[in-house]
């Protein structure tokens, strides 16, 4: 199988890359079974501390290939990945694989980014936008739903009425719009976005455990009750007090230098 999604580290940040930019990188099954290798890469590599998702060639991407609605869409008999709701499932667990990572990641969005492409953009832990991109629920155009995690993250990202407009009407969002309703958090440097997104990405990689473990505290936190949310933060912030970075950061404090953490 040809590399349709790449994986690089630099400055300790893990670059996952779709490779298909002659079809704006649209996600074929190849690139579903990709990405989820990918992310267990990431996991598994100690010389990656947060990840960065993007697309080659100026679109984060396109959605899906559309030679997969031939097949019956996602989850047909020809996609390779099972049929019915088994199929459906093994696309949903390659993008779910990004937000379970207990390292940081941030999808940088240059140019399209439509249905699901805003799905795997909805399941990194933060998304950063340059001044040409565009999202968009795309589904409905297809007489679909979102199936790949956008009805449990949109929500959760813009609130219930704009995931329902936008799903609905399969309009295409702007950066600014995207930044101004929670949809990104990040905005890109229009000369050279990628570079930025990596710069970003990169101080999160070189930050303390907290930061590893602030997006699944927060995330299911959102599940429990108060008591309980407030039970498992004690737990977090007892493991930080144990751990070595923040010994570090007080020494570093003490000393008048800047903290270099380990990670853990």
């Amino acid at each position: 199988m040809s590399e349709v999604v790449s994986y690089e580290v630099v400055d300790r940040v893990a670059h996952v890359t779709l490779e298909r930019p002659e079809v704006r990188n649209a996600m074929s099954t190849a690139v579903f079974e990709q990405l989820a290798e990918r992310a267990q890469q990431a996991a598994e590599d100690p010389d990656a501390g947060a990840v960065l998702v993007a697309g080659r060639g100026g679109s984060f991407s396109s959605g899906l290939d559309v030679s997969l609605f031939s097949q019956g869409g996602p989850g047909g008999d020809g996609d390779g990945g099972g049929t019915g709701a088994e199929g459906i499932g093994r696309l949903q667990a390659a993008f779910t694989a990004y937000e379970e990572l207990d390292k940081p990641t941030v999808a940088a969005i240059e140019g399209y980014c439509f249905g699901a492409g805003i799905q795997l953009a909805a399941a990194c832990h933060l998304r950063a936008v340059a001044p040409d991109a565009q999202l968009a629920v795309m589904e409905a155009r297809w007489a679909l739903v979102p199936d790949l995690g956008g009805t449990w993250r949109l929500p959760r990202l813009v609130g219930l009425g704009r995931a329902t407009e936008m799903t609905m009407t399969a309009r295409r969002v702007g950066a600014d719009e995207a930044l101004a309703i929670g949809l990104a958090e990040v905005a890109l440097d229009g000369d050279d976005p990628l570079a930025r997104a990596h710069e970003y990405a990169a101080r999160l990689a070189a930050g303390p455990g907290s930061v590893r473990r602030a997006p699944r505290l927060l995330r299911e936190n959102l599940g429990r009750d108060r008591d309980a949310a407030l039970r498992v933060e004690a737990e977090q912030q007892l493991a930080c007090l144990r751990g070595p970075d923040f010994a570090e950061a007080v020494a570093a404090a003490m000393e008048g230098r800047s903290a270099s953490f380990s990670g853990a």
